[in-house]
């Protein structure tokens, strides 16, 4: 009797240990703006599908990396959604990206109407691929928008790209997962304080245990004050670092003064302050 309840107990510890372990979640850098956020087994991806390391200044996704995300290979088996901040070529590119859609028949892609715009222009408007693509058409200046799909709340407000580039549609998006763990990734977002101070009330309506935003963020104090003012995250970790970076994390880290990532394959664990 008493073997039996110890047995129970055992059973009982080991399956709230791999529920534990289910719910945590963790931030995976795949290159440039590209990163895999997971909770247990909820998984989204931000710009991971492009082709253009603009003469190798960037970091393109590695080989191995992307080879195993098409594969569906652990830890990118399961995958819930893509997002798409914009259409440049070091963060969205058609043709890798269909052929993953392609490949993974129930994964909805959520981009800006230019996003769907260069898929059609790869597969045509007729292509049943594109029943999975989800245009959101939103300019700097509208409401923020809500979407929902089983296990994530995705909410999104356009951000303008930084360098005065008003024709490209930059996105920034906000993914509930299993409605525990809010990421926050902002593109190619200028360090404009009243493109941020328009939607303040968004920002500050629902925590992220962590924010992505671009490196030079960290490098101007504009950037920073908007970081401290707006981004209402446990942890901000900054993404598109020039590829010359890779191996030189902890340098980049200490010179710009916050975490980055630099090196595809380095992770995070996404904490929040009430755990």
């Amino acid at each position: 009797m008493i073997s039996g309840l110890r047995n129970s107990l055992c059973l009982l510890a080991l399956a709230s240990s791999v529920h534990a372990h289910d719910s945590h979640s963790r931030a995976t850098y795949l290159g440039n703006e590209g990163v895999l956020v997971t909770r247990g087994h909820t998984k989204v991806l931000f710009d991971a599908f492009y082709s253009n390391s603009y003469e190798g200044y960037y970091l393109l996704v590695p080989e191995a990396m992307a080879a195993a995300m098409l594969a569906g290979e652990p830890p990118y088996d399961g995958i819930d959604a893509i997002f798409v901040s914009h259409v440049h070529g070091d963060h969205f590119t058609a043709e890798p990206a269909i052929e993953y859609l392609r490949a993974h028949p129930q994964v909805p892609l959520y981009g800006s109407s230019q996003t769907r715009a260069a898929i059609v222009e790869v597969v045509g408007a007729d292509d049943p691929v594109l029943q999975r693509v989800v245009a959101v058409d939103i300019s700097p200046t509208d409401p923020p928008k809500q979407l929902e799909l089983d296990g994530l709340i995705i909410e999104v407000v356009a951000i303008p790209h930084a360098g005065n580039r008003p024709e490209i549609e930059n996105l920034s998006w906000r993914v509930t997962l299993d409605e525990e763990t809010t990421v926050t990734h902002f593109g190619d977002a200028a360090t404009v304080a009243e493109d941020f101070d328009r939607h303040a009330e968004h920002f500050a309506a629902r925590r992220s245990q962590a924010a992505f935003p671009p490196h030079w963020f960290f490098e101007d104090p504009q950037g920073r004050a908007i970081m401290a003012q707006h981004f209402n995250a446990e942890q901000i970790i900054g993404i598109h670092v020039p590829a010359a970076a890779a191996g030189k994390g902890d340098a980049v880290r200490a010179q710009l003064g916050g975490d980055l990532f630099t090196d595809p394959g380095e992770s995070r664990e996404l904490t929040s302050s009430a755990e």
